[in-house]
């Protein structure tokens, strides 16, 4: 597909990746994944940190793999533009669309898959409001997708640059998606997400507050008054109240999101709406219990569960997915394949590694 949204049919064929930013968690996370890829060839790896080093001297799982000796390079943006076909960009939310811009400028085809918040939202002075930060970029707003392909799979076919979710919204936004278009979400009533993820989803960095010690053994909310994953996800959802409060627990990957909304539907139509709205999804499967983070752990799933006590009117879902998984990585490949051609789920399927 080209910059105009004329689809190019490469199906079958390999694809030439880089990863900027390939050092963190998701950067490796998606390397392991792009290594189950049968169309992918990884030509290049970036990090300002490593530079030089070989991959494997920095993630030694990497050893013994294809790619144990490809070195982290620094970025270049000729050099990037004039060997690959898909970029991603794994890097932290503010630095990421000065690099998305000048790729999308340059004179290749470059499809763009961005990890940040960047380009996530329709306007960019929502974003620069909710992340506090002139965005220089706000022309090729447009030319962006937000990557959730169960909702958006179109949109992101036709765009060279995808946004790829949040974690939390991802949990959030598939779990809700269903009520909200179906009708069976009361708009009068604000909806209450509530959701847990684990160490990994700070990043790979080294604070106090992600010390062992400190997440041990612990359980604690943050950003409770105004994190930045609420206005994206009510954004994507439509909704105007979103109540989301996340907690950090001390378990390496995973988000679990239960959530409140009312409903004028009966427990028996909204698993049946559910069901219904998510048929034809492989990585999203509705389950008749609450599933559990161990479920999908190092897999690109999300699992739903639906039910409402009757007495309240609520309705309750639960949603896991692996936070470097659906919730990063996995999804990033999961928009590769889309606006690639590939079949959707080539390179990701994956058992869960429960324990």
């Amino acid at each position: 597909m080209d910059k105009e949204g004329h689809v190019q049919d490469i199906s079958g064929q390999s694809v030439k990746v880089s990863v900027i930013g390939a050092s963190g968690y998701t950067g490796a996370e998606l390397l392991r994944l792009l290594l189950y890829h049968p169309f992918v060839q990884i030509v290049s790896i970036t990090s300002r940190q490593y530079e030089g080093k070989c991959l494997s001297e920095v993630f030694p799982h990497f050893c013994n793999s294809s790619i144990s000796f490809l070195k982290f390079e620094r970025y270049e943006k000729e050099k990037i533009a004039e060997i690959s076909d898909v970029v991603f960009l794994c890097l932290p939310h503010k630095t990421a669309f000065p690099i998305v811009k000048e790729l999308y400028e340059t004179e290749s085809q470059l499809k763009i898959i961005d990890f940040s918040a960047d380009f996530r939202f329709t306007h960019p002075e929502v974003y620069e409001k909710v992340y506090d930060v002139k965005h220089s970029a706000k022309e090729i707003f447009c030319k962006a997708a937000y990557g959730l392909p169960e909702i958006f799979r179109e949109e992101i076919r036709k765009k060279s640059i995808i946004a790829n979710p949040g974690c939390y919204p991802t949990s959030v936004i598939l779990g809700l998606y269903p009520a909200k278009v179906s009708s069976a979400l009361d708009v009068n009533f604000p909806v209450i997400a509530d959701s847990k993820s684990g160490i990994t989803g700070a990043g790979r960095k080294a604070l106090v507050s992600l010390n062992f010690c400190e997440v041990n053994n612990n359980f604690r909310a943050y950003a409770i008054e105004n994190h930045r994953h609420g206005p994206e996800i009510a954004e994507k959802l439509g909704v105007s109240s979103v109540r989301f409060t996340p907690h950090l627990v001390p378990m390496n990957r995973g988000i679990l999101s239960t959530i409140y909304f009312k409903t004028p539907f009966s427990e028996e139509k909204l698993r049946t709406v559910y069901r219904q709205f998510y048929k034809e999804e492989y990585f999203v499967r509705v389950k008749d219990k609450p599933p559990e983070t161990c479920n999908v752990a190092g897999t690109n799933f999300c699992d739903i569960y639906v039910t409402k006590d009757e007495k309240t009117g609520i309705g309750i879902v639960v949603s896991v997915i692996d936070n470097i998984g659906k919730g990063a990585s996995g999804q990033a490949v999961q928009n590769m394949n889309v606006v690639c051609s590939f079949p959707e789920d080539t390179g990701l399927q994956l058992f869960s590694n429960w324990i």
